[in-house]
């Protein structure tokens, strides 16, 4: 009895058969081709410094929300 994961892949293999264009066929070559990196991210003791500090200022209330941060990086980005 199929599953629905089997019959998933068999309508998008059906799918990708009829693809014609081959700048399709690329991204979906290049999504396949992610690979999921599960490796612990390093930070250097600078980075690690810098993380201290921002977590200490937003304790402090000293951060902005995201909105503010985004009207910010417009007017740098209009400068």
């Amino acid at each position: 009895m199929p599953t629905p994961l089997t019959e998933d892949k068999a309508r998008l293999i059906s799918k990708i058969n009829e693809i014609k264009d081959q700048s399709v066929i690329d991204d979906i070559m290049r999504l396949l081709a992610i690979n999921f990196d599960d490796s612990i991210y390093v930070l250097s003791d600078e980075q690690r410094a810098n993380i201290m500090e921002a977590q200490e200022q937003i304790k402090k209330g000293q951060g902005i929300d995201s909105e503010q941060a985004d009207r910010e990086i417009d007017q740098w980005l209009s400068e």
